[in-house]
């Protein structure tokens, strides 16, 4: 499947604004955690912070970045892998797609 169909597509662009402020909100909290427990280790919480911030951009980069059809099913698979799509979600897109995720997915085990 080189596109997923418009209907998924359709689907994805439904939910792309609700999934990335989740994943932002999961980010923030995470955060929080680190600076809020940082007395007399600011610096390495401050280093902490920084590899979270570095890697979570990597992984909304991967999610969300450039974001079209013709890519659609490696964004979805993203993010079914970074656990941010849940089955329920995941079961809104056709048989073909959720098919296809779940073969990408498997790959990335």
């Amino acid at each position: 499947m080189s596109s997923v169909p418009e209907n998924d597509w359709k689907v994805l662009s439904g939910l792309k604004a609700n999934l990335l402020n989740s994943v932002c909100e999961t980010i923030f909290q995470r955060i929080e955690q680190v600076s809020s427990d940082r007395k007399g280790r600011e610096y390495e919480s401050y280093l902490e912070l920084w590899k979270l911030i570095s890697k979570q951009d990597d992984a909304i980069a991967e999610m969300f970045n450039d974001l079209k059809r013709s890519n659609a099913l490696f964004k979805i698979a993203a993010l079914k892998h970074y656990g941010v799509l849940t089955d329920e979600q995941l079961m809104l897109f056709s048989p073909e797609t959720q098919d296809e995720v779940a073969r990408l997915c498997e790959y990335r085990r």
